[in-house]
């Protein structure tokens, strides 16, 4: 299934152990420059694909040992023409991550949030739970890294709109479930990190913008970005635009912490500046170098993937270490590359999610002017594919719960590993593409979940991420939809016994 942010992965099976980052040094200390050649080249590239209507706004900056080598900004900003330059501010969706895991390590440092300590005594009311009740073992750590196992989340609030954005204590209480055990499953989690951004606004005892203000973008002087709760420089932004070139609503999402910084490429170069320790004199010592470490390391372990607090971990062909996390959602793209070892960063933003292969090509020049022997940003693992055993065979009946709702659910499945799906008394329905995903039940199936979110929605769109234990399936079924004005995906906690 699609997941709305631009990432590597989407669920993957926890493998191998902590794995330390390996050092890299850049022998180089002269900061590469694009040839006049080369800014006119990719400049005329973008503005054609601006003036065919296939992009809107597009920015660019390049970072080369501590200096900005290279920013521009083509396009248009709104649809009166306001001109694009490299200190707009572009909603970032999920390359806001890195600003949350910031802030957050900014209160570790301070001794007011203990990455080990059971995230639930820094929440509210309402609780991270499982089938049991409240749960210890989710830790600060852990919903950096998108190893608690909450489940997959993603909803838009357009201005003007009948709904309202959810509070954090909201969403934990309709879709606070773990669809596994703690530290066993990676799986990208826009509620994890809007979790823990709650956490450092409780820790802190203040809104979280005003914190993430406070703490991180003017201590490194990132002074044309801010958070969506700054209402007042909304209209500074880019104006995020549809998949075909539409103008949208200014929207929010569910989960502000996992995505709603709003920062210029100008910005988002210094912000790569101080994560590379590039250590810049205006720039204030917010984290140690080691504190810095600590968020790029690697903790959950994919193939040719790891992801760190906040920051997805790679590597190149040559083994040097490439921090990233790119944001992708309707209205954004943005690639948000740093090279550690070559002390050089690349970011390119756009208010339209459109032409993405584009976008990484410019991405990828950009690179290989600071870098020569860069290729690309590795792709993703393929999941492995295989029909399910025998033994899965059989009539499979439980619930999917959310927002406090109980719905009776059968999953059938015959000798053939071909499979049915019903809600509560209503037609079974064919299940498609059904099978193993590394060694996770997957398909896709439709049906109404009945609920007020999915009803409001209009969510019939069912997708599988479920996990056999013994006589159970359990795990999540999301309900989602995606058109060219958004996309919605709402997690239900599933549970199923085999009664014949």
């Amino acid at each position: 299934m699609l997941f709305p942010q631009r990432l590597p992965i989407h669920r993957f099976i926890l493998i191998g152990a902590l794995l330390a980052a390996a050092p890299c040094v850049s022998l180089a200390t002269t900061p590469s420059t694009p040839s006049e050649a080369t800014r006119r080249a990719i400049g005329h590239d973008v503005q054609a694909q601006i003036d065919t209507g296939r992009l809107n706004g597009v920015a660019v900056a390049l970072v080369s040992h501590g200096k900005i080598v290279w920013e521009q900004g083509f396009g248009t900003a709104d649809p009166a023409g306001r001109k694009v330059t490299a200190h707009t501010p572009f909603s970032i969706a999920s390359t806001s991550k890195p600003f949350t895991t910031t802030a957050m390590m900014t209160l570790v440092a301070a001794g007011k949030i203990d990455l080990d300590h059971p995230a639930n005594d820094y929440l509210g009311k309402h609780k991270i739970v499982d089938a049991d009740g409240p749960v210890n073992a989710v830790t600060p750590r852990l919903l950096a890294t998108h190893l608690s196992g909450l489940p997959s989340l993603f909803a838009m609030y357009p201005e003007g709109g009948a709904a309202r954005q959810p509070s954090v204590d909201t969403l934990l209480r309709d879709y606070g479930f773990l669809n596994a055990p703690p530290g066993e499953h990676y799986e990208y989690s826009n509620l994890g990190m809007a979790v823990l951004a709650d956490i450092v606004a409780r820790r802190a005892g203040m809104e979280y913008g005003r914190y993430l203000r406070k703490a991180v973008l003017d201590p490194l002087g990132l002074h044309d970005s801010f958070f969506d709760t700054d209402v007042a420089r909304r209209q500074t932004m880019a104006v995020r635009y549809t998949n075909d070139g539409r103008p949208m609503p200014f929207y929010l999402t569910a989960t502000p912490g996992s995505g709603e910084v709003i920062a210029s490429v100008h910005d988002l170069a210094r912000f790569a500046m101080f994560h590379l320790k590039d250590h810049l004199a205006d720039q204030q010592p917010i984290l140690t170098d080691a504190q810095i470490d600590l968020l790029h390391q690697p903790y959950a372990h994919l193939p040719g993937f790891g992801y760190g607090m906040g920051w997805e971990v790679s590597h190149d062909p040559s083994g040097h270490t490439v921090l990233s996390h790119g944001g992708g959602q309707t209205g954004v793209s943005v690639e948000f590359v740093l090279l550690p070892w070559a002390d050089a960063a690349c970011i390119v933003a756009s208010n339209r999610q459109s032409d993405l292969d584009f976008l990484q090509r410019v991405r990828d020049r950009l690179l290989r002017t600071v870098a020569p022997d860069w290729t690309t940003l590795p792709r993703p693992p393929v999941p492995r594919h295989e029909g399910l055993p025998a033994d899965y065979a059989g009539t499979w009946r439980g619930t999917l719960t959310a927002q406090g709702q109980q719905i009776p659910a059968t999953l059938t499945i015959d000798a053939a590993g071909n499979g049915t799906f019903a809600l509560r008394r209503e037609p079974a329905q064919a299940v498609s593409d059904f099978g193993l995903a590394d060694g996770w039940i997957a398909g896709g199936t439709s049906g109404d979940l009945g609920t007020p979110d999915t009803r409001r929605a209009g969510l019939t769109q069912l997708d599988f991420t479920l996990k056999r234990r013994g006589e159970r399936i359990e795990g999540e079924i999301d309900a989602w939809k995606r058109t060219s004005d958004g996309i919605t995906i709402l997690p239900f906690w599933t549970s199923l016994t085999r009664v014949k």
